[in-house]
């Protein structure tokens, strides 16, 4: 559905000489941010738009610096009023080294009121067609 390209910054390396466990989340949001904004979301003036519900990741490997990192997000569950979406980090190069994996659900609100709304019919249709396989997003 999303791949976004990042390069890991020095300043995120911890005492283990590794990404810090917080930024792996912060990729993750980075890219789900860039795949709304690809769509056309404005979180400024829009009326309604997604939330956070839940996020899970694994840590399956230690990201080093220098590296640059792909993080993917496609569709795994399209409820009601929220969906959910996979989401893995690996190395850029194509070497196959997973580092992280999890999950993201997001949750369809009201802005202005915080409670949740059925998914816009376009949203659904295009988390519809990622599932399918029958189109990509970005």
């Amino acid at each position: 559905m999303h791949i976004e390209r990042l390069r890991l910054r020095w300043g995120e390396m911890d005492a283990m000489k590794h990404l810090n466990n917080v930024s792996y989340f912060r990729y993750f949001e980075q890219a789900r941010i860039s795949w709304f904004e690809a769509l056309g979301f404005d979180a400024a003036g829009d009326v309604e738009g997604p939330v956070l519900g839940s996020i899970s990741c694994r840590f399956i490997k230690p990201a080093l610096y220098p590296c640059d990192v792909v993080v993917t997000l496609w569709p795994t569950r399209i409820g009601n009023s929220s969906f959910t979406m996979g989401q893995q980090m690996v190395r850029d190069g194509g070497d196959g080294d997973v580092y992280a994996a999890g999950d993201a659900t997001m949750v369809w609100i009201d802005i202005e009121t915080g409670r949740p709304r059925p998914l816009p019919a376009a949203m659904r249709a295009v988390l519809q067609a990622a599932m399918d396989g029958s189109a990509s997003t970005t």
